[in-house]
């Protein structure tokens, strides 16, 4: 059961890559043209924050999205290779048969 699970995870982890990864690193690079866009005609000290201000307003929450949706599969990932796994216990062998009067030899 616990091997399921953990194959579960990495299922949803490589799966998340392709559904919402590449889709969070196309906003990404989306927000940096945006934001590197706005810098088109910068004259002074003044421009240059206008048109930063500017180009965080048009493409900053783009690559705020695109960040998050990048996290979600290395979440999982972590998740699937960190999940606690129980073990299980291990009950004493009993000695038997012409063994069982022997002694313990010793640790070499």
């Amino acid at each position: 059961m616990k091997n399921k699970k953990s194959k579960t995870y990495m299922i949803l982890a490589l799966v998340s890559i392709f559904v919402i990864a590449c889709p969070g690193c196309v906003l990404t690079v989306t927000g940096f043209r945006t934001l590197l866009g706005s810098f088109g005609t910068v004259e002074g000290s003044d421009s240059f924050f206008t048109y930063l201000i500017y180009g965080f307003r048009q493409g900053g929450w783009l690559i705020c999205l695109g960040g998050v949706l990048i996290w979600v599969p290395i979440i999982l990932g972590i998740i699937a290779l960190v999940k606690n796994k129980k073990e299980d216990n291990i009950e004493p062998l009993e000695p038997t048969g012409a063994s069982r009067d022997d002694p313990i030899p010793p640790a070499s």
